[in-house]
């Protein structure tokens, strides 16, 4: 372990190195900081080098979950020398940071709102794929039809009771039905003309357009109100979103936006075509969408979720898609990521499913790398408390 005066900045991994090396404020800061890489092995000799570290940051990446489990688990071999945690995502749901300031005066540092934009992005293209049920589209094209554009056309108006198709999901060994929307046929024997005006579905779900719809965002943070931006310049959406804190300032958008002060009352729910989840996972956004709050629903209304999967009961979601309280989904996120996704959610082809990739794009390695650097630099060269420090008593 170094012995100088320079802060000592602990960078974990394996297999995967997600920082950009290339910065220039990475190559501005490695003079100034110990960036110590730590190559990860067991969770025994892990401890070991937290007990006998004398670290003062800590630079977290996604495969340590994946290797060592929560950094949280490690609350006990935390040197004293520890000043930061540096996570380079947006939700740090995996440790109390109220706590871990109040008992051991850590900092707990993300990235702000470096990742809202390409998390509104995710939600634009969930919405479209909601309402035009896109999903249900590929896979007819991809594997019922095989590229037979014409044919493709003949499951307008087919049957809401689809059919199965049986798979076997490797991880466990569990089938899996995926359900088959079912055709028409146009020529049929009875001479009936198929009236399309009345019939323009698939799987017995609507295709509408997204456009000049009510929409409810529940979270209105940078992420949410990057959402409320695009669905209104976009599609002419009517925005309505809720807000813990309160309704923001008019002046603090360049849209028109409703405050809904209250998520018991009906008429915040009652007139909604999509909602939009943005938020973060607490003892009041947990199952927030939930058989009680789609009671208060139109029929048929949609739900995007990019925020956490905690925030949806998802049992009583699929209940909602079986009886067309919820015409169709697009989640990016789940309620417990560490095991695979429900096959009950696998299964709907009106739910478009993403492998929670809301910020995924290669350029966040840039942005997330510098939002990090910029917390090490205020904190341990500035003398500060971080750019993006979320622990702090307000």
């Amino acid at each position: 372990m170094a012995t100088s005066s320079k802060k000592n900045i602990l960078l974990t991994y394996r297999d995967i190195w997600n920082i950009d090396e290339s910065l220039p404020l990475y190559k501005t800061l490695s003079p100034k900081v110990n960036f110590i890489k730590y190559k990860i092995t067991t969770k025994h000799d892990f401890k070991r080098f937290l007990e006998n570290s004398t670290i003062n940051g800590w630079w977290i990446n996604e495969e340590f979950f994946d290797l060592l489990g929560n950094p949280s688990d490690y609350w006990n071999q935390y040197p004293e020398s520890l000043k930061a945690i540096l996570v380079p995502w947006v939700g740090c749901e995996f440790i109390d940071g109220a706590k871990l300031w109040k008992e051991k005066q850590i900092l707990l540092c993300n990235i702000g709102n470096n990742a809202a934009t390409n998390v509104a992005d995710m939600a634009i293209f969930l919405t479209i794929s909601c309402f035009r049920l896109t999903t249900a589209w590929e896979y007819c094209l991809r594997f019922l039809e095989h590229g037979d554009i014409k044919n493709c056309k003949t499951y307008i108006g087919g049957s809401d009771k689809p059919q199965l198709t049986m798979w076997t999901r490797d991880s466990d060994a569990e089938h899996v039905s995926i359900q088959m929307p079912s055709k028409v046929n146009y020529s049929s024997s009875d001479k009936q003309v198929f009236n399309m005006h009345n019939n323009y579905t698939i799987l017995g779900k609507e295709l509408e357009s997204p456009t000049n719809k009510n929409v409810l965002i529940l979270g209105f943070g940078a992420i949410g109100r990057n959402i409320g931006k695009r669905l209104h310049y976009c599609f002419d959406a009517h925005i309505y979103y809720f807000k813990r804190s309160g309704a923001v300032h008019p002046s603090s958008l360049n849209y028109p936006a409703h405050y809904c002060p209250s998520l018991t009352d009906r008429t915040t729910w009652e007139n909604i075509d999509l909602i939009v989840l943005s938020l973060p996972s607490n003892k009041d956004s947990n199952d927030l969408i939930c058989t009680k709050t789609l009671a208060m629903c139109k029929n048929g209304v949609r739900i995007v979720n990019v925020g956490r999967g905690s925030c949806i009961n998802e049992e009583d979601l699929i209940d909602a898609l079986n009886t067309g309280k919820v015409s169709s989904c697009g989640l990016d996120v789940y309620k417990d990521e560490s095991k695979p996704i429900k096959k009950e959610l696998l299964e709907r082809i009106d739910i478009t499913l993403m492998p929670h990739i809301g910020s995924d794009v290669k350029d966040m390695i840039e942005r997330q790398t510098v939002a990090t650097l910029e917390n090490i630099e205020d904190i341990f060269l500035h003398n500060g408390k971080g750019k993006y420090t979320i622990n702090l008593p307000k």
